[in-house]
């Protein structure tokens, strides 16, 4: 796991690139301890990045993710004033 990111954020962007992977494998992948990632994934999709599809599955929630962004970039040019 990349220590520029937090377990969320680096859950989510490997979920981006490979959609296909659920807790498990991306337990795995990132070489998290399971109940963590779960807990990442369940915020991802509380936060409205994700939608939970079914047990265990996930996808994106593309209107989420845009709001997200424009809310960031909003945030960010705030700051720049």
């Amino acid at each position: 796991m990349s220590e520029e990111y937090s377990l969320r954020d680096s859950v989510f962007r490997a979920f981006l690139k490979n959609p296909e992977l659920g807790p498990s494998e991306m337990t795995g992948l990132l070489g998290a301890k399971y109940n963590s990632v779960k807990a990442a994934f369940a915020k991802l999709a509380e936060d409205g990045l994700l939608s939970r599809s079914g047990r265990g599955n996930y996808e994106p929630n593309t209107a989420g993710i845009l709001l997200y962004l424009l809310d960031r970039v909003e945030a960010l040019e705030k700051q720049a004033k």
